[in-house]
This record gives C-alpha cells, structure tokens and sequence, in this order.
C-alpha cells in the first residue's frame, strides 16, 4: 500500500495489489483500499492529530463559572465534615486504626473536592460528536480514501479503530449533502462509506477525546483501518495516527500577555504594584497592561496553572494548535487554578485537569506550578526540557505528584529533570533560576542564578566601607503592622554577626550548586551562560515567625527549650532581600525584577547595582518594580505573582520534526 502526505510517499507494510488479489481483476487494478493523509511530508509517516479540547463552541465558560459557584457551599459542608472527622480520629485510643482511616479520609476528602475540576474539564469541543463550526473543523486531523472510479455497486468501506482507544479519538466522514453540521457526521459502528463515495474518495477527519496522561495506558498512537468489501471479496489498508504532545512553553518565546491576580478594593500595596508593572511592560514590548484573574483572593498566578501548548502542521505551513493551560494539583491552589476554565479557556485555549490522589504527608508546594520551569532547547534535548523541585523524582510526599509525573514524561519530548529545592521553605525552583534568551549565544540561552555567596560578599564590602551600622533594607517606606514586623530591621553588622542568617545562606550556596551541576549535566548549560546575581535568605521564614510566637507563649521548662532549639537550628531559606532571578523576563533584552532593597551606599542599593551589572553584562536592561508588601513578605516574588502567555506558534512548535 502506498500512501500520500502533501505528494511525498510513504511506504505501509503491504501493497495495493497484495490487498486486492482476490478481487477480480479489473478490481485489482485499482488503487482502492488506501488512506491518504493530508499534512505536510515534514510531518513523518503518520497523520498527527490534535486532542480537540478547547472551546470554539464558546459554550463552556458560562457553564464553568455556573459549576464554580455551586461548588461553594457543598465544598465548605466538605471541609467542615472533614474536620469533624478528623478530630473524632484524634480521640481513636488505637493509633493504627485511626492513622489508616485518616489516610483513606483524605483521599476521599480530596476526590470529593475535585468533583467540580472533573465537571469543568469535562466541556471542550470533544466532548460532543459534532464539528461545531469552521474553527472546530480547523481542529480536525483530516485524511481521505483514493478514489476508487471503477468501484462496483456492491462495494461498501467501513473504517475502525481498535477496540482499546475508541474512547480516545472519535473518527468523522465529511458528506456534505448530509444532515450533520458543516457536512461532519460522526463515524459509528454502523457507518459504512457507500459504492458511489468510494468512486469518488472520502475526506475524513480525526479529534482526540483528551490528552495522553500517562502512557502505562496509552501513548497518543493508534491506527484507522480502512475494510472494502465488494464481490464478496474483502481488504484492508491501514493508515497510523500519533496525537500532538503538550509541550509547556519557553521562556525564550516572546511574551504576549502578563496575566496577575486580581486586586482587592482598597489593598494599596497591590494596587500600586500592578501600576508599577504595567508602567514597565511597553519597554519589554508588552503594549496590554497585565491582565487581572478572578483567582478568589490567591496572589500566586504562577502556581495555578503552567502554559503549554499542543501543534501539528497547518495547512498554511504554520503549526497549527490550541494553548493548553496545565492546572496545578496542589490541593492548596484548588480555587485558583478554575480560572484557567472560567476565564481562560475558550477558542483555541484549552485547560487541563490532572486528578491526583494524595498521600497523607506529602508537600503539597511542590505541586505549585511555579516549582515547574522549562529549560529551553539544547544538543540533545530539541524542545527543551522540564525542571521540577522536590527532593527527588521518585513518587510520593518528597516530590511533585506521580500523576503529574506521569503526564509530563508520557508526551515523551522535555524528559523531566528532577532538582533538590527541599532546601527552601516553599520549595520552588522559581525562586532561584530561570532562563533568558540570549540570541547569537552557543545555546541561545542563559539561566540567572541566585548567589547567596556574593549576596554575603556585597555585605561585608558594605561593612568595610564603614556602613555595617547601616539597615540591611535601606530605603524602607513607612511599614505598617503587621508588615513591620515581617521585614527584618537589623543593621548589615547584625546580619553578619547572626550565625543562623550565615549559616542559612552558606548551605543554600551549597544547594544551588549542586542543582546546577544537575543542569549542567543533564541540559548541557555550562558556566559561561550562567548570570550569578546576588541573593540573601533567611531561616526567618513565616514558618519561623509562628514557631516563634507559640515559644513565647510557653511556659519556662524544657518543652520550651527544645522549642527553642529547634527555631534556632532552621535553616530552610526564604528570600531576605526580594529575590531578583524571580522575575519577569520580557521581550528584547527587558527583565523585570522586585526592587530588593538593600543596603544603601552614597545614595546607591548596592543590591541593584550589582543585579543591574550582571544583567547588563548579558545585554539585558532591568527594570525594578517594588514588590515588598504586595509579594515579598508572603514568600513570594514578581514572577510568582504573574503569568505569562507567550507566542508559542513560531517554529519552534514543531516539535515533529525531530522526534
């Protein structure tokens, strides 16, 4: 058999005549039993079909936000349940019985809130056997039957697909004098191709129901089988399909809108931060302001959902394909992911749900999407490939969720690779690198690094200037409770003199290092495309102030003292100056970093002159944005406080071309 890609042959496993040698021979002659994809030859030997889950019908948003709403009240009666139960198991006298039954309980508990996440991913464009409009029927896999002129009367095709993925793709035969929308009527069981379409070839298309989870299951291949009886006689071509992976997007591409939660009436710091940040985006070519998303109160945009996208060659020779916006199953960002469903979503945007069934000591944080970065491409990794914290990449509560896991590594194109951020308090690899474009560099990249050790260096240059008596946080705004408490006052010599504050930032040098030499090694960085900017952290994290606080409400005696012995041997960091390499990084050479506040020399942050060298040495201009209250005190940074969309269907979408 032979088959057909844009005039570019391609050679199946038997041939036309071989299929057709018991026909008569007039039969015989013709080339009949044959599909015939219609992709570019650049696309390789099988159709590539798109999983058709965004909503051109636009009829999913208003119903995602009618589930959201409804979901309030029965998932409030949920937690309050769960909490009864939890604290009648605290009273179970046998510890093995209520430690099983606690288990079970959150797993349940988590199932039972995730029944709305189910509900919303449940509504895409595949979720119906109708092409619903011209822009769904773009998203259409489209192949054809060979015409077959001299078929019989008696001829008759039927086309399959094996029994296993039937509830992953769903097959369409255009007949445009039909009944069905736009001429597209859903193949079924029943459906036979008739004498006189296949005299005249078929044009078929081909959806997929959903993404490729997990390829223990199923790995995005499947085939069609086309059967033509005619005469009593019968024979069969095969044509194979392989669905587009999700890809997550590059920080390397063009960013095309900067997405942020959305502001409380009255809350001025984050108020006057959004100004700030929109005052910055034109210079980085970003001419919309950010826009604002209904996150109920959440400030992380980063963690609720990573973007990603999914292409298969166009017929305009662009990849054609939808984003697709993968939600975190950190059970803590729950509420704010559903704004990838109830805003987002809709023509060409498409949002995933990944169900997660958690176990009882897990860190959840690790499942934040802001703990999942991509390193763009390199010799050896084409698309790029992602980087997840954690303390390793094996499943369970020391690492990110096996099902995410599973997703990431079944698209088979960016091999997950694991870093250590067991070190910080929040655990995210956001919080000490990310990559720049670099054009005209050997990779075409460079990774900013956090660098606690020139962080301390800077310190005691400011000291042996004769300014260690000097704030740390020089040029402070007046700070209101409880924020004056939360930003640490002390003076540079009190920093230096604090063995814990040393101490922290030298075993976070030691951590940084050892995740780059994983980079190094596994994405082919070197250290010449590393931009050390300096950094400080703190074991004097939120965690810290409220060990602290229970210790003072504590009696004297040695339950207190081994508290105390224990806030003092903290050392998980949390960023103490705002850290700059968690940013924004915009379009042409234009970086967006926190104002860090450091200390301040001859009328100079030393800590922003110094990011500010580094950047420049790479051919970037920054731009400081003050995210002291707004982000920094609640552990997080400008980059965890926004999203990005970015231009993510330029050549580098395809991903067919080296697989």
């Amino acid at each position: 058999m032979r088959l057909h890609t844009r005039g570019i042959l391609l050679t199946g496993a038997v041939t036309v005549g071989a299929l057709w040698s018991a026909l008569p021979a007039a039969a015989a002659a013709a080339p009949v039993a044959a599909l015939v994809g219609d992709q570019p030859g650049e696309a390789g030997p099988d159709l590539l079909f798109l999983p058709n889950i965004d909503d051109d019908a636009g009829v999913c948003r208003e119903r995602a936000r009618a589930l959201v709403e409804g979901a309030v009240d029965r998932e409030s009666a949920n937690d309050e349940a769960f909490w009864e139960k939890r604290a009648e198991l605290e009273k179970e006298p046998d510890r093995e019985k209520a430690e099983a039954e606690w288990a079970e309980l959150v797993r349940t508990h988590r199932w039972e809130q995730n029944k709305t996440d189910r509900d919303l991913a449940a509504c895409d464009d595949a979720a119906d056997d109708v092409v619903n409009g011209g822009d769904d029927e773009a998203d259409l896999g489209r192949f054809r039957t060979r015409a077959w002129a001299g078929a019989p009367a008696s001829a008759s095709g039927r086309l399959t697909v094996p029994a296993q993925d039937a509830g992953r793709i769903r097959l369409f035969v255009h007949r445009p004098d039909g009944s069905a929308p736009r001429g597209w009527e859903a193949i079924g069981p029943e459906t036979r191709l008739t004498a006189q379409e296949l005299r005249r070839g078929v044009e078929l298309g081909v959806e997929g129901r959903d993404v490729v989870r997990d390829t223990a299951r199923w790995d995005g291949r499947t085939r069609v089988t086309l059967t033509v009886t005619a005469d009593g006689a019968s024979s069969s071509a095969v044509l194979t399909l392989r669905q587009a992976p999700v890809l997550t997007q590059l920080n390397t591409a063009s960013v095309q809108e900067v997405l942020r939660a959305g502001t409380d009436e009255g809350d001025t710091y984050a108020q006057a931060f959004v100004k700030e940040l929109d005052a910055a985006l034109p210079a980085g070519g970003v001419r919309r302001p950010s826009r604002a998303l209904d996150t109920k109160g959440d400030t992380w945009a980063q963690d609720a959902f990573e973007p990603g996208y999914v292409s298969v060659p166009g017929r305009n020779g662009r990849p054609h394909g939808m984003r697709v916006l993968i939600t975190s199953v950190n059970d803590d960002r729950r509420i704010a992911t559903r704004t990838a469903f109830t805003e987002l979503a809709g023509h060409d945007v498409a949002a995933v749900h990944i169900g997660h069934v958690p176990d009882v000591d897990e860190n959840s944080s690790y499942d934040s999407m802001g703990n999942l970065e991509t390193v763009p491409p390199s010799p050896g990794n084409p698309h790029g490939r992602v980087v997840i914290g954690g303390d390793g990449l094996a499943p369970g509560p020391s690492g990110p969720a096996p099902e995410m896991l599973a997703f990431l590594r079944a698209q088979g194109m960016q091999d997950p690779v694991s870093l250590d951020t067991s070190w910080l308090t929040i655990g995210h690899v956001d919080e000490f690198v990310q990559f720049l474009p670099a054009p005209g560099s050997r990779l075409g990249r460079r990774a900013v690094v956090a660098d606690p050790q020139a962080g301390l260096a800077l310190l005691r240059e400011v000291r042996a200037k004769g300014h260690g008596a000097d704030p740390l946080h020089g040029g402070l705004p007046e700070l209101e409770w409880p924020y004056d408490g939360r930003i640490d006052q002390r003076s540079v010599d009190a920093f230096l003199a604090d063995a814990q504050f040393t101490g922290t930032n030298e075993r976070a040098a030691e951590r940084i290092d050892a995740d780059l030499a994983v980079l190094k090694a596994k994405t082919g960085l070197t250290g010449a495309e590393i931009v050390r900017v300096p950094a400080l952290f703190t074991a004097r994290s939120l965690d810290y102030a409220m060990l602290e606080t229970e210790i003072r409400g504590m009696q004297d005696g040695p339950e207190k003292d081994a508290k105390q012995r224990q806030l003092e041997a903290m050392r998980d960091a949390v960023a103490e100056i705002p850290g700059t390499a968690n940013g924004l990084v915009l379009n042409g050479g234009h970086y967006v970093a926190p104002k860090p506040y450091g200390p301040v020399v001859d009328g100079k942050d030393v800590f922003a002159e110094a990011v500010t060298a580094a950047f420049r040495g790479t051919g970037y201009q920054v731009s400081y944005v003050d995210d002291l209250i707004s982000a920094h005190v609640g552990e997080g940074e400008i980059h965890c406080a926004t999203n990005t969309l970015r231009d993510v269907f330029g050549p580098a979408a395809r991903w067919w071309r080296e697989r």
